[in-house]
């Protein structure tokens, strides 16, 4: 475990360096559909979100440190 991140109203969210889709989403307070909405216009080039790591076949995750640099870049807008 790499630390720990609040999220909405007494939730908590394990933050790791690998995350799954639905960790992605209550750390930005998404549902886990936008979340893939996010990933699929950045594969089209519409979009900053970062890019998910398929690890597997049906395995797909995203680097904690991508998500950070994403969060970071939307702070700053």
């Amino acid at each position: 475990m790499v630390g720990v991140a609040s999220a909405a109203e007494g939730d908590t969210v394990t933050v790791r360096p690998l995350m799954t889709a639905g960790d992605v989403a209550r750390v930005l307070q998404v549902g886990e559909r936008t979340v893939w909405r996010l990933a699929s216009r950045s594969r089209a080039g519409g979009s900053d979100f970062p890019r998910p790591v398929r690890i597997g076949e049906q395995v797909v995750r995203w680097r904690w440190e991508d998500v950070q640099k994403y969060l970071q870049q939307k702070a700053g807008k």
